[in-house]
């Protein structure tokens, strides 16, 4: 394997000098930047992240960790995982961080020592339980973290979020504006951040048009589409005259419409739904699901670009609100 002190002796310069033109660094010539380049590439030689990281003590990596995957089925569903996972990458390519991804499950006894194990030290945070105590003793580290859906503040910390109440009251909105006046939402769970704040939208829209929160109309589905469908069948049963679904996410909703449709109704026309996320089924599925597009490839750039912005202590706002959009479709 070619070495830093292989292309040091051929180039007839230090190691020193050597590591610093291949970094780039700016106390090197551009001319001897290219020319140790070259040699660098002709004797085809390969950096040794592991080793950079040992020898310097930092990290040129960002790692992407996701606490565990929520489809308990092991059906072959969209998740935005990847569509981040895209984003991240491609911020990371532009400044030569490694993008490395991490699975870790919540029976693991720490975090802490987690990151430790693995030498993590610059992390983007997807798909964590924000009251999780183990995810909060995390936190509290001097870890670069960056946190995607979840608020998240201190120092060298980070998050990426959307305005997840708002987004939802103008989803509510949409089926009150189609004259829809008994309203369900189906929610996730409540040790899910969004749950809580999608839950507060629907209370808020239905509280500015003066109309009474019934709490049997607010189920938990746990995000799960099969769940979403026969709590869907039990509240209709119980009641027929709800007319309107808010689901906090599009999977959730597919599980009411196969419901609603079960049961012999019409969609909009006996009861309206809509969805949030806008995965890509939901432009084909009949009718088309009304939803909220949230842009996941944003979440990944900007967090990686956040994570780059807290590593070179840079004096920035470390909490990033990304803007959706309403979708009306056909189930409106």
């Amino acid at each position: 394997m070619i070495t830093l002190k292989d292309i040091a002796k051929a180039a007839d310069l230090s190691v020193t000098q050597v590591s610093r033109a291949l970094n780039g660094h700016e106390d090197v010539s551009e001319e001897t930047k290219k020319r140790v380049q070259s040699l660098a590439d002709s004797m085809g030689y390969v950096k040794n992240f592991a080793a950079h990281r040992l020898v310097t003590g930092t990290s040129n990596q960002i790692a992407f960790v996701v606490q565990g995957f929520k489809n308990k089925n092991n059906e072959s569903e969209y998740n935005e995982f990847y569509d981040i996972l895209n984003g991240i990458h491609q911020f990371s390519s532009t400044k030569q961080y490694e993008t490395v991804l991490y699975i870790i499950q919540s029976i693991q006894n720490s975090y802490v020592h987690f990151f430790r194990e693995k030498g993590i030290q610059n992390a983007i945070l997807y798909g964590f339980d924000y009251d999780d105590p183990k995810l909060i003793e995390l936190l509290k580290t001097n870890y670069n973290i960056v946190c995607i859906d979840i608020p998240a503040e201190g120092i060298n910390k980070g998050c990426v979020v959307i305005n997840n109440t708002y987004y939802s009251t103008l989803a509510v909105e949409a089926l009150l504006n189609a004259g829809k006046k008994n309203i369900a939402i189906i929610s996730g769970s409540h040790h899910a951040s969004i749950s809580l704040e999608r839950e507060a939208g629907y209370r808020i829209a239905l509280q500015k048009k003066k109309l009474p929160i019934i709490e049997e109309y607010i189920i938990d589905a746990d995000f799960n589409q099969q769940l979403a469908y026969q709590k869907t069948l039990n509240l209709l049963e119980q009641y027929p005259q709800i007319d309107g679904f808010f689901c906090i996410s599009d999977y959730m909703a597919l599980g009411c419409m196969e419901a609603i449709q079960k049961l012999g109704k019409s969609i909009p026309k006996d009861i309206a739904i809509i969805g949030f996320d806008d995965i890509p089924i939901t432009r084909y599925v009949t009718p088309k699901l009304s939803t909220i597009n949230q842009n996941s490839y944003s979440k990944g750039f900007e967090a990686a670009k956040l994570i780059d912005a807290i590593k070179q202590s840079l004096d920035i706002d470390t909490t990033i609100i990304l803007n959706c959009e309403l979708k009306i479709r056909d189930s409106i």
